[in-house]
Formats: structure tokens, C-alpha cells, sequence
């Protein structure tokens, strides 16, 4: 089976994919690189690879090169989403940030594209329904998978063994995971008007659906 992330800079899209690699029996691109389209392989294990939002590469060509069997859309609340790339260093790259977030409004609108949609928000609280949803799609996970135990070297030892011609074709990367296992720390977004006025125009659905979920839960 081969298994798609897909989401924005920033988002926890990494730390989530990370997640699903923690299965020993599985290979992982945890993090392609924003000048990098998902790679054409035929894996001998299951297989799964986390792609960004970028003008440069529509999440069309991604699925056209990689061909997975499922697919999931990653989603952050954009307040925190938008606070949290504005000051990475490579919040410009493959299209400016506010042309990426333009472009997670379309990937929101057609999300029943999608085999899965999950929310990050979800994800960092351990949410049961999370566990349930990424089963269901074939690949079993447990809650043991959120402490992160499959680390890096296993991870990269295990694509030199069965795909070792991935890293003469692209960079090897890891993201910006932080902590050795799945932490809540960064859930809640920090008021902010500019950058709310400014989602409003940029992917208002998205934040609509956000502002949805702090009604629904009193925050």
C-alpha cells in the first residue's frame, strides 16, 4: 500500500507522517522537500510520503508521480498555521506565503478528493477517532505510534536498503519535528487580528471551519 500526506508548511503534517512510519514493516519519505515532487517508486513494503502545499507542485502531480492507494489532507487551524511559517526562513519558497495559503483554500474546498482529512488538532490530543480513520484506510496505527520510538536512522537505513536510488534523485530531509514524541504545546493559535483579517481573504472556508470548532468547543 502507498500512502499520501498531504498539507501545508508548518502544519504538522511532518510530525503526522512521522507517526504513521512508526509501523517497523514500512517505508517513509517524512518529509519531501517543497522543491521536490513525490517520487516515482515501486516499494517492496508499504509506503508512505508526506508532499507540501506549494504553488510549484499541485497535489495532482504529486498523486500522478507516486500513485497512491490512499490519500489524506492534514489541516491546521490557519491562524496558527499562517503565525507559525511567517517566521520559518523558507516561508517564501516554492510561491509566497500568502499565495500558498491561497492555494490550501482550493486543496480545502476539493477535500473530498481526499480518502481522509484529518486535523492536526486532533492528532497532537491522541484523539481516538484519528487512530480509527487511518485504520480503517488499511494502514493500522496504535497510540503506542505517538511516542515516536521508530527514529530517524531506522527510518533512513530502511530506504537505503530497499530504495537506495531515492537519494541520488532527491534530498532525504526530516522537517522540523520537534520533541521525541507527539506534543499538544503548539495547539492553540494566539489572537491576532492582521493575520485574521488577512485568512479571511486568503482561505476563508478553512477559517471558517476553524472558527466553527471554537464555538462548538467554547474556546
Amino acid at each position: 500500500m502507498k500512502l499520501l500526506v498531504h498539507g501545508m508548511q508548518s502544519s504538522g503534517a511532518t510530525a503526522f507522517t512521522l507517526f504513521l512510519a512508526q509501523r517497523p514493516d514500512v517505508l517513509a519519505l517524512v518529509d519531501i522537500p517543497n522543491n521536490f515532487a513525490a517520487p516515482r517508486v515501486d516499494p517492496p513494503l508499504d509506503m508512505v510520503v508526506k508532499a507540501v502545499i506549494t504553488t510549484a507542485y499541485p497535489i495532482d502531480v504529486h498523486v500522478e508521480r507516486f500513485r497512491p492507494d490512499r490519500t489524506i489532507l492534514l489541516v491546521r487551524d490557519p491562524r496558527a498555521n499562517y503565525r507559525s511559517l511567517s517566521t520559518k526562513p523558507y516561508r517564501n519558497h516554492s510561491g509566497l506565503i500568502d499565495e500558498k495559503f491561497a492555494v490550501l483554500e482550493q486543496v480545502y474546498a476539493d477535500r473530498h478528493r481526499f480518502d481522509a482529512v484529518i486535523a492536526y488538532e486532533d492528532f497532537v490530543v491522541g484523539d481516538r477517532a484519528v487512530l480509527d480513520t487511518v485504520t480503517a484506510l488499511g494502514w493500522p496505527v496504535s497510540a503506542e505510534h505517538l511516542r515516536f520510538d521508530r527514529r530517524h536512522d531506522a527510518i533512513l537505513g530502511d530506504l537505503w536498503h530497499h530504495l537506495p536510488d531515492l537519494w541520488g534523485r532527491m534530498d532525504i530531509v526530516f522537517g522540523n519535528v520537534q520533541g521525541p514524541c507527539v506534543s499538544s504545546a503548539f495547539r492553540k493559535a494566539q489572537p491576532d487580528p492582521v493575520i485574521d483579517a488577512r485568512l479571511a481573504t486568503l482561505c476563508p472556508t478553512l477559517l471558517a471551519h476553524y472558527r466553527l470548532r471554537d464555538a462548538a468547543s467554547g474556546s
